[in-house]
């Protein structure tokens, strides 16, 4: 479980660090329009997360968990594809798809780690949880700047656009593998 939120967060937060090099440099869209853009992640991750937890207390947090990383894998690899003509409804989607894949993940991971810990470790297991959500989110920032800026070193008009698809796709990667840890969580 702490593997599985590691690979989700560092994937995760590479959207928050990335998507607004694309909108606001790649696309030159003023900070409201991104604003709003990039609201439909947390939005759906918000209707689907109590949905989920509700979902995996009965039928166990296996299942939700694999399907969660895949969402997410599926929704990063859309924005993977994205370039300086793609449709903003499209970017939304690819959005959408990511906060449902993370919305339907984080709440069985967490009571399936939580629920592995005896009563009187609660609070060292949700402190490793805690640790491993910040650690995740530095290293998904990190890993994403220095995609990006690795690619900045081209001096060409397309290296924004090479460093985020890239970028993306590097996360990508990182959440399949975390499908392939979540299904060999127990059950």
């Amino acid at each position: 479980s702490v593997v599985c939120s590691l690979l989700n967060y560092i994937s995760l937060f590479s959207v928050t660090f990335l998507l607004p090099f694309y909108l606001i440099q790649g696309r030159m869209l003023n900070t409201g329009l991104v604003g709003l853009l990039l609201t439909a992640q947390p939005i759906m991750m918000a209707i689907i997360a109590p949905i989920s937890g509700a979902l995996s207390d009965r039928y166990g947090a296996r299942i939700p968990g694999i399907m969660g990383m895949l969402g997410l894998a599926i929704g990063l690899f859309m924005l993977s594809r994205i370039g300086a003509d793609t449709k903003y409804l499209y970017i939304v989607l690819a959005l959408a798809v990511t906060g449902i894949g993370t919305g339907t993940f984080i709440s069985p991971n967490t009571s399936a780690l939580m629920g592995s810990a005896p009563k009187s470790h609660q609070g060292i297991a949700s402190g490793i949880q805690a640790a491993s959500r910040n650690v995740g989110m530095v290293l998904g920032i990190g890993l994403a700047g220095a995609i990006l800026t690795s690619y900045f070193t081209q001096n060409s008009p397309s290296a924004l656009f090479k460093g985020i698809n890239m970028g993306f796709f590097v996360s990508t990667c990182l959440a399949i593998i975390g499908v392939f840890v979540s299904a060999a969580k127990e059950k």
